[in-house]
């Protein structure tokens, strides 16, 4: 998939004479008052009914780029009406909602998406699960997974507790961290982003506990990771894996996004996740 969105994002917000980042994101919805007017006829004139729309399917992207960032432009309510109505005429041709549905994840859900949005994301799947339209078995399980991970490990709540164990060999419940600063990052030894991460992150964050834990992980895999960095890396780091398996089995996590971080403070609440 074209996922060059950042440009694409920048040019619609010029576009639209204003900006949709930080804490000017409440000001901006009172000076785009057009916004909600263009995003009411954003799709006037599309059929719905065929997969004509998709002949250019980098067109096809691009048009749906344009109606999410007016979505995150919005306020909430007429984010997901407005989202609730296009999804309605899409479920008039099965093979286009499901090209729909699979853009809406990378979009809303992906760390380095500028129209990330939990809650619209949320509201997103709780309307494809309740139109019943996706008829692939994986894909359906696929959407039930990651909102059952949208209710869990968000900020303000506690981590889901879960037993480790270090390269030593001794085994500790991720809870017995509480009264610390810590960072922990899910890492998958065979992943080159999650080796990077592990030095880009003890240079960001030398004042806390850092903990890696690797998912679907064992002994071999964090002597593995030893062999590829410097002990200069390595030396700040606390490496762990689940024994048990629950981790993967019970999708505590959602380890979809790896490499995948949270900030937790002393008195064991998240104060910073999906960065």
């Amino acid at each position: 998939m074209k996922y060059n969105i950042w440009l694409v994002w920048v040019a619609a917000a010029l576009a639209a004479g204003c900006s949709c980042a930080g804490r000017k994101a409440q000001e901006q919805r009172r000076s785009c008052p057009s916004l909600e007017k263009e995003l009411s006829v954003y799709w006037e004139g599309h059929d719905f009914q065929t997969l004509e729309g998709f002949s250019d399917i980098d067109a096809a992207e691009d048009k749906f780029d344009g109606f999410i960032s007016l979505l995150s432009q919005v306020p909430h309510e007429t984010a997901v009406t407005e989202m609730t109505e296009f999804l309605d005429s899409a479920a008039q041709n099965v093979v286009a909602y499901m090209v729909w549905a699979g853009w809406f994840e990378p979009f809303l859900h992906a760390k380095e998406s500028p129209y990330r949005n939990d809650s619209l994301f949320v509201a997103y799947l709780d309307k494809a699960l309740e139109d019943n339209v996706i008829d692939d078995g994986y894909m359906v399980e696929h959407l039930q997974d990651l909102r059952r991970f949208m209710n869990v490990n968000k900020v303000g709540m506690q981590p889901q507790d879960v037993l480790l164990k270090n390269e030593e060999g001794v085994e500790f419940q991720l809870s017995d961290l509480k009264g610390e600063h810590v960072l922990i990052l899910f890492v998958d030894a065979d992943c080159p982003s999650c080796l990077a991460a592990l030095s880009d992150n003890v240079k960001e964050h030398k004042d806390r506990k850092l903990v890696a834990v690797l998912v679907n992980g064992s002994p071999y895999h964090m002597s593995n990771i030893r062999k590829q960095l410097s002990e200069e890396v390595l030396a700040p780091w606390t490496f762990a894996y689940c024994p048990q398996g629950r981790l993967e089995t019970e999708g505590l996590y959602d380890t979809s996004l790896m490499p995948f971080r949270m900030l937790v403070n002393p008195e064991w609440i998240i104060e910073k996740s999906y960065f």
